[in-house]
């Protein structure tokens, strides 16, 4: 009881303040499904502006959340044995859930933990996987944006990057996992929205452009600090 209080004083007190960045199109929140996709171990799902985040979704009357907790997706990335880096990123995903469960539990709508584990072994996965490997070999202009979003991701490292094949393999195992599960099968799950604090990236929108006619729409965040009370 006395974390939930804490988390409800720091979400209404928060210096944060998270809105949709939707660049001018509208949409009806209330009673819809969303995914809330976390990324462990980023600052924005953390703290007040995971906190401003919860209370974006309750004023905006979603009627379902699943909280996506995507953690053993960043195996992919980590420098350690398949083994050694399956296991710590599971680890920082159970640590995430109990850091944050205060805030979580706030939610309004009605709330489901959803682990990567989890998606990586839903029914309609290997198909969606399949058809997304298929394209990536097949479909030029397909392959150029996810070859794309690679070349950023390494461009952010500072342009030095040591191992940068090993770096580039990482990235394209995470992204050709990750994408076939938030477009094609949370679209066909029947999720309305996927909640996420960037705009989405060249892979996810082609992935979506190549796959989904509808569901799944990408709600990107921003934040903004409120002015302090006079």
């Amino acid at each position: 009881m006395a974390l939930t209080a804490t988390a409800t004083a720091s979400v209404g007190s928060s210096s944060h303040k998270a809105a949709f960045d939707l660049k001018g199109a509208q949409y009806d929140y209330a009673g819809r499904s969303t995914i809330l996709l976390v990324s462990v171990g980023a600052d924005y799902h953390e703290g007040e502006k995971f906190g401003a985040t919860i209370d974006l979704l309750n004023r905006s009357g979603f009627g379902s959340v699943t909280v996506a907790v995507a953690d053993t997706l960043q195996r992919h990335n980590l420098k350690a044995s398949p083994s050694q880096a399956y296991d710590r990123s599971r680890r920082r995903g159970d640590q995430w859930i109990a850091r944050n469960r205060p805030l979580i539990d706030l939610l309004t709508a009605d709330v489901d933990i959803l682990r990567w584990d989890d998606a990586l072994i839903d029914p309609g996965y290997p198909r969606a996987l399949s058809d997304v490997r298929a394209a990536y070999r097949s479909n030029t202009d397909y392959r150029s944006a996810i070859d794309s979003t690679i070349d950023r991701f390494v461009a952010r490292q500072g342009g030095d990057v040591p191992e940068v094949d090993r770096v580039r393999d990482g990235c394209l195992r995470y992204l050709l996992e990750e994408v076939p599960i938030i477009q094609p099968l949370w679209a066909a799950q029947g999720y309305d929205f996927v909640v996420y604090p960037q705009q989405i990236s060249a892979a996810m929108q082609a992935t979506r452009d190549l796959f989904v006619e509808d569901g799944a729409a990408w709600l990107p965040l921003r934040f903004k600090k409120r002015r302090s009370a006079r």
